[in-house]
């Protein structure tokens, strides 16, 4: 695969707090750039990315309810419909584990299907969160996730719990899921070998915040660099 046709699979991502206007629109000229999938933006920058991306392939994506899920549901319904108004293509949103971990599966069933009727026709996407997750509990997100209507299941938010990406972890996802939804990789996804990896595990998307090293090969660079682990 080369450079151009992986730049296609990944979500470019900065969500850290830090970032400022300007580290954004660096972010969005990159996508243009390099053609990447979508820019992965907190929902605040949403509008800016709306407008700079309009003439280009790259969505504009943002992400909800993380790091944590407890947010309570009309929280995460009032901004993800607030976020498809000021333009988000995409949604990432995470559910409330705590209740799938209790076993109140009714709850978080619920919940589930208020956030995919709230997204409308905008792409959404559940973060799974397995690092913090049985597989038996994996499991039931994943039937329930599906039944739902999510277009995609991503194994992590990058944070916290849900851990990084690995083949081990996707494949585990798409296993599952037997083509019925998308599965996309986040955490911890630094190199072009990483990604061809996780592609080939199964993986339909990318989320990385270090999208310029992986196309252009530059490892080092993303080590030093950190990341914000998405």
């Amino acid at each position: 695969m080369t450079t151009a046709d992986l730049a296609g699979y990944i979500q470019h991502t900065e969500v850290s707090a830090t970032a400022d206007r300007a580290r954004i629109e660096q972010v969005l000229s990159e996508c243009e750039a390099h053609g990447f999938a979508g820019a992965m933006v907190q929902p605040c920058w949403v509008p800016l990315a709306a407008a700079r991306l309009a003439d280009t392939d790259s969505s504009v994506c943002t992400a909800l309810g993380y790091p944590l899920g407890g947010d309570r549901t009309l929280s995460k319904v009032t901004g993800i419909r607030d976020a498809v108004a000021a333009g988000a293509d995409e949604i990432d949103v995470m559910a409330n584990i705590g209740w799938l971990k209790s076993g109140d599966d009714d709850a978080f069933r619920r919940e589930l299907d208020a956030l995919v009727d709230a997204a409308g026709n905008a792409t959404i996407k559940l973060m799974l969160e397995l690092g913090g997750l049985t597989d038996a509990e994996a499991e039931r997100e994943i039937e329930y996730a599906v039944d739902a209507g999510f277009d995609y299941l991503k194994n992590s938010s990058g944070f916290g719990v849900g851990g990084q990406a690995t083949v081990d972890r996707i494949r585990f996802i798409a296993d599952r899921v037997d083509g019925s939804v998308g599965v996309k990789a986040s955490g911890g996804i630094k190199t072009g070998s990483d990604a061809q990896a996780l592609l080939d595990a199964g993986a339909d998307l990318l989320g990385a915040s270090s999208g310029v090293e992986i196309v252009s090969g530059d490892a080092g660079a993303a080590e030093e660099d950190g990341g914000d682990g998405y």
